[in-house]
């Protein structure tokens, strides 16, 4: 029996994906390690290993097979592969193949999520593309109606529940999570968009969908560059530096704009302290 981790036990930075090919080969990705294609799925997941081993100690990882199931993956140093606890698997077909390439069927004792609320008449029902298209258009008309803040509670219940129903990192839930990035941004919480379209653009990332990766990415850079206040900018452009190190924009030039941004402000942050420092001496 493979191990189970409660999220808790494993950080979720770094996480890697693994999307097996038609041909039987494994494209892996992901930080700390170059994107590749490996003959077997033990030679990919030793690839992440010894990316766990410098680390030292077990990171995470998204498996998604030629079916389309969806296995999340935690990878050990020494190569072990155990399961997270939350979302282990996802996909649409009633049997789904492991990584090890067996068959198991859905559990008909398991607990089904709880249906939504009443008051999020955009989300309840959504799980088809054009349910799901359309409860975001609904979305964004409330947000540019000036119900933002409404509009971003609605937007949060629609992203929990199509990362429920479809897995996190199903196409149909990142592209409505991009849109809760965008109106969390309407709503005025920069901060919160910028993160939410990180997540979205380093999910398209492991997915091996490069430009969409790049698309979303150069909108959480855009979302940081308007944030006015200083300490808030800085601590939002840590995150943005991490997603830029592994979206680098062509030739490297988005993640050395996002580099140097974040320099100016840290540079900006510390001139201030070094004026206020005569002040307050004086004041004493």
């Amino acid at each position: 029996m493979p191990t189970t981790y409660e999220p808790a036990e494993v950080p979720g930075w770094p996480a890697y994906a693994f999307v097996v090919q038609d041909s039987g080969r494994v494209a892996v990705s992901g930080p700390l390690l170059p994107a590749a294609e490996h003959p077997t799925r033990a030679s990919a997941v030793d690839a992440v290993a010894a990316a766990a081993a410098g680390l030292g100690r077990p990171v995470r990882a998204q498996a998604t097979e030629r079916d389309g199931a969806v296995w999340h993956l935690v990878i050990s140093p020494d190569g072990a592969v155990g399961e997270l606890s939350v979302g282990a698997r996802q996909g649409k077909a009633a049997k789904k193949r492991t990584a090890a390439g067996r068959t198991r069927r859905p559990d008909p004792g398991r607990a089904q999520p709880a249906p939504e609320p009443a008051t999020a008449a955009p989300v309840a029902g959504a799980t088809t593309p054009e349910a799901l298209s359309e409860a975001v258009s609904r979305l964004d008309a409330q947000a540019a109606a000036g119900r933002a803040d409404e509009a971003e509670t609605l937007a949060a219940q629609l992203d929990e529940h199509a990362a429920n129903a479809l897995g996190l990192s199903h196409p149909d839930a990142l592209l409505v999570r991009e849109a809760r990035a965008r109106i969390t941004g309407l709503a005025g919480d920069a901060v919160g968009g910028v993160l939410l379209y990180r997540d979205v653009a380093e999910r398209w990332h492991y997915r091996g969908a490069y430009e969409q990766a790049e698309a979303v990415a150069d909108r959480a850079q855009a979302l940081w560059l308007e944030i006015a206040d200083l300490a808030t900018a800085i601590a939002a452009g840590v995150s943005v530096v991490r997603m830029r190190n592994q979206i680098p924009g062509e030739g490297g030039g988005a993640f050395a704009a996002a580099v140097e941004h974040q320099a100016r402000l840290e540079a900006a942050r510390d001139a201030g302290a070094r004026a206020a420092g005569p002040h307050r001496a004086a004041a004493r």
